[in-house]
């Protein structure tokens, strides 16, 4: 019987190589060379290309150097944590651990979550894939008057760090207010609690998405029955009173929004931002929302959620007072 401490390390390793950060073993396949790691800004096509160049041009110098724009996917993900749950699981009984035949099944999918998790989170912070970029908005000022700039990303490591990327937002872009989107199963607290000291010391405000039901809540309304009502509700409410008017006034400075790797709620609040309140087109629209899921083409399409897309084409402007670009 295999002991614990004797546990191959092959699933585990199909972790890291499904996002590249590990040579592939032979052993381990998880991918064919037609499925690299979906890093948007190494290669992707030029529409997708052009449109993350454009946001990085925007960046203030301090920020483009302290936040990267990368970001990554791998469909194999979710495949390689169960895989690695799996091998977990069968080697408890060598540890003296019986897992019953019938629970198995269920210890297999509370572990596969667990690494799932804990590997993504390792991944977002030590690759640095802050997914950073920005959008300004037409029309909306801060507090004093300046163009209002919303940044997005995703989570980042040691926000209360000086040289961090949250301390380069707060320093050098004028960021006086973080929006949260995250309520998801990822072990974040730890950040949470660092970016609203960071703000806080700044003189800025923090809005956390577990403080609300409703705007924990809303991709899974949106998942399940596309542009939600009730999630659109939610999405309006999150722009109106969190982002466009924190505390029912103009923002104190700029806007930093984050969720969890800067893909899906952050890509579709800022679709629905620039598509209600910019007047982007909706090719415009797709093409910024593919640069920031790790989107090389049809056949590699890193994160890409066509129901995202959906959601933003359909959303009803009229919750936010204005009519979109026909």
């Amino acid at each position: 019987m295999r002991r614990f401490g004797a546990l191959p390390p092959t699933s585990i390793a199909a972790l890291a190589v499904a996002l590249g950060c590990a040579a592939p073993q032979q052993a381990t396949p998880v991918r064919s060379p037609s499925q690299p790691p979906h890093i948007a800004d190494e290669t992707g096509d030029a529409e997708v290309a052009s449109a993350l160049q454009r946001e990085r041009a925007q960046l203030p110098p301090a920020v483009a150097a302290a936040c990267s724009s990368d970001n990554a996917w791998h469909p194999a993900l979710s495949a390689a944590a169960r895989a690695a749950a799996t091998e977990i699981i069968d080697a408890l009984p060598g540890a003296g651990v019986e897992v019953p035949a019938a629970r198995r099944g269920d210890a297999i999918d509370v572990v596969r979550k667990r690494v799932f998790w804990s590997v993504v989170r390792n991944l977002l912070i030590g690759a640095r894939l802050h997914n950073v970029g920005v959008f300004v908005v037409p029309g909306r000022t801060t507090a004093d008057g300046q163009p209002l700039r919303i940044y997005r990303s995703a989570f980042t490591p040691n926000p209360g760090a000086q040289g961090s990327c949250v301390h380069a937002l707060l320093a050098s872009a004028g960021v006086r207010h973080i929006v949260n989107l995250y309520a998801g199963p990822m072990t974040t607290q730890d950040l949470e609690d660092e970016e609203r000291r960071a703000v806080t010391a700044a003189g800025g405000t923090y809005a956390n998405a577990r403080d609300d039901a409703r705007a924990a809540n809303w991709r899974e309304h949106a998942r399940e029955g596309g542009a939600d009502r009730e999630a659109m509700l939610a999405v309006a409410a999150i722009i109106r009173d969190q982002i466009l008017r924190p505390a029912g006034t103009a923002p104190r400075g700029h806007v930093q929004i984050h969720c969890g790797g800067g893909m899906h709620r952050t890509g579709m609040v800022m679709g629905v931002v620039e598509r209600c309140l910019g007047g982007e087109s909706m090719p415009a629209i797709s093409a910024r929302y593919k640069a920031h899921v790790g989107w090389r083409s049809a056949q590699d399409p890193g994160g890409f959620e066509a129901q995202n897309i959906a959601f933003i084409r359909d959303f009803d402007c009229s919750l936010l007072g204005t009519k979109p670009r026909s």
